[in-house]
């Protein structure tokens, strides 16, 4: 007997197989047609969010329940692991950060460690130099001290020598002075002296 329209009597399996090819490429089709339409789009948007809206409040009363399990429990929400997984991560970059900073740090020092140390012997024999005067400084504000003690003591005896001297005026002024004697009489002249012995003459 022959095929007709790919249908063998001899072959029925094969005839449901070809069957169930056309059926199923027959759907498929038919599904790409309406799923690629707009309606379905809206359809299908319209479909989950009336979901969404429904299952809000079951959703929140199953966190809830879930953080009151967890509590009791002692375990970690799921917030709590998150932020926990946030700052490892955090602290990861920083170590990150900070290891590449000291191994900047080390290869600046042992690129730049003749030249430390070369200002530190610098440095240090300066500061040596500079003791030294320090010290000659030191000795001449020393005898520059014992000099000006020296001049105060000789002020100070200076002071106390005008002030016996100024005591020792003032003394003899309120001291009481001795009288005065009269001053000696004058000797006639020679006219006077006429004058007497013509007056005894008369």
């Amino acid at each position: 007997m022959g095929q007709k329209n790919g249908f063998d009597p001899n072959d029925p399996i094969g005839n449901l197989r070809k069957a169930r090819d056309a059926t199923l490429d027959a759907w498929a089709k038919a599904m790409i047609d309406l799923v690629n339409t707009e309606t379905f789009a809206r359809w299908v948007g319209a479909t989950l969010d009336s979901y969404l809206i429904a299952s809000a409040p079951l959703q929140q009363l199953i966190n809830t329940s879930m953080k009151t399990s967890l509590a009791r429990l002692n375990l970690p929400s799921r917030e709590e692991l998150t932020t926990l997984a946030r700052r490892v991560t955090n602290i990861e970059m920083r170590l990150d950060d900070i290891e590449i900073k000291l191994d900047q740090l080390a290869h600046a020092l042992r690129t730049q460690t003749p030249v430390i140390v070369e200002m530190l012997t610098e440095q240090l024999e300066q500061n040596r130099q500079e003791g030294v005067e320090l010290n000659g400084m030191e000795q001449r504000l020393a005898a520059l001290d014992h000099k000006a003690d020296q001049m105060l003591q000789l002020i100070e005896r200076l002071q106390q020598a005008a002030l016996e001297q100024a005591e020792a005026a003032q003394r003899r002024r309120k001291a009481p002075r001795p009288p005065v004697p009269p001053p000696d009489p004058e000797p006639p002249t020679p006219e006077e002296v006429k004058e007497d012995h013509a007056i005894e003459g008369f």
